[in-house]
């Protein structure tokens, strides 16, 4: 597999990419400081922490599509730029929360405001690449999300030895205004003049969205997939702490196991990023989708039949799900992008985002139903499979 180097980049993209890493960052520092807040500062009851996911997760279905519309009819420069300084606002106005419900609303207005920021991302991904660098700049782009994911929580649960949560929030704002601020002197991003039938109406655009992804088979089968792949990973994701202790391993191997899984999809988005373009995504696609499938089938199994597992292969497991899931997913956005009419990438994006929070709101409560029902393994088995079928269905779309 031919490399791309990161050098080869041109210099808007690489600055892209550099903000990216503060604004990634910020998205999970304060994830450990609100837990805090809410357990042990408050003592609020279990279903405040189901709201809070409902607060996380709501803004990009519900806000999304229309904030999809806005950042295609506006400059993208300015909206990266603006939507960083709202979350900042947001963030430090956490600091300041007298109460679980005011975290929460200013939690969910987060939320609103970072429904921009993305599909934003994603345009400017898209403007700034062309079809034989995008998949290296999608791969690298990953990477610096999976990696967030993996550091700042990790950081922010450290800085809270030290720190009030309110202080964790205002260092957070800091951190998206200095993401906001490496983006100010981004050159303008290119974007080609608009055309769109219909009335000009904000409901009309948004049609024009859906009619994008509708008309174009190979774009439709992408979201698909993506959202089916997000449904088959949250349909087990939250039951990974009880499979754990079921299996007989301690916290410190939960913490070990999930950040094998953070560290695989880190290498993965790079090494399968870093490749020539394939003219054959989708066969990537299944590969990944049928592999961490299969691995997390048999993670079930392990439960479901009380097989002992040792740690090193216990870690193993988790460490090639994260990289097979890079594989299948860095594709996975690269085809969205290069089938998406630039002038639609915004809302094409969002209504991506849209589908993939139904899965977030919908799959753990089946998986913990059938869990509650059987057993935690049966539903490690069912999100396996769903994602073996999908990797099937992957070999079967015709690339054009």
């Amino acid at each position: 597999m031919s490399t791309v180097s990161i050098s080869r980049f041109e210099g808007p993209l690489i600055q892209l990419l550099a903000a990216q890493i503060p604004a990634d960052f910020s998205d999970w520092l304060d994830f450990v400081a609100i837990g805090v807040l809410l357990a042990f500062v408050w003592g609020v009851d279990p279903y405040v922490f189901a709201l809070l996911a409902v607060a996380f997760g709501l803004p990009y279905l519900v806000v999304g599509p229309f904030a999809g519309v806005l950042v295609d009819r506006t400059g993208i420069k300015s909206t990266l730029v603006l939507s960083n300084l709202g979350r900042a606002a947001m963030t430090a106005g956490l600091a300041f929360a007298a109460n679980w419900q005011m975290l929460l609303a200013l939690v969910f207005l987060r939320g609103c405001v970072d429904a921009f920021y993305s599909p934003a991302k994603q345009s400017a991904l898209q403007a700034l690449t062309h079809e034989g660098n995008r998949l290296s700049a999608n791969g690298i782009s990953h990477a610096i999300n999976q990696s967030s994911k993996i550091v700042a929580p990790a950081l922010g649960g450290s800085l809270m030895i030290l720190f009030d949560p309110e202080n964790v929030f205002l260092l957070n704002a800091g951190i998206s205004v200095l993401a906001a601020a490496m983006l100010l002197t981004l050159k303008p991003v290119p974007r080609p003049r608009q055309q769109e039938d219909g009335d000009g109406s904000v409901f009309s655009s948004l049609k024009e969205g859906y009619r994008e992804v509708a008309g174009k088979p190979v774009l439709l089968s992408t979201l698909v997939l993506m959202a089916g792949g997000y449904f088959a990973i949250f349909f087990y994701d939250t039951l990974i702490a009880p499979l754990t202790k079921q299996l007989g391993f301690t916290e410190a191997d939960l913490g070990y196991s999930l950040a094998a899984v953070g560290a695989g999809g880190v290498a993965g988005s790079l090494y399968f990023g870093m490749g020539k373009a394939t003219e054959k995504p989708f066969r990537f696609v299944a590969a990944g989708l049928v592999f961490s499938g299969a691995l997390t089938a048999c993670l079930g199994a392990f439960d479901m039949f009380e097989t002992s597992v040792s740690a090193i292969p216990f870690f193993m497991i988790f460490l090639l799900i994260g990289l097979f899931t890079a594989m299948a997913t860095v594709p996975i956005r690269t085809v969205m992008q290069n089938q998406t009419d630039p002038n639609k990438m915004a809302r094409v994006s969002s209504l991506s985002e849209a589908v993939n929070t139904v899965a977030l709101l919908t799959a753990p409560f089946i998986g913990a139903f059938i869990a509650q029902a059987t057993t935690i393994g049966v539903s490690f088995v069912i999100g396996g499979a769903i994602s073996i079928a999908l990797g099937f269905y992957a070999l079967s779309i015709r690339e054009r």
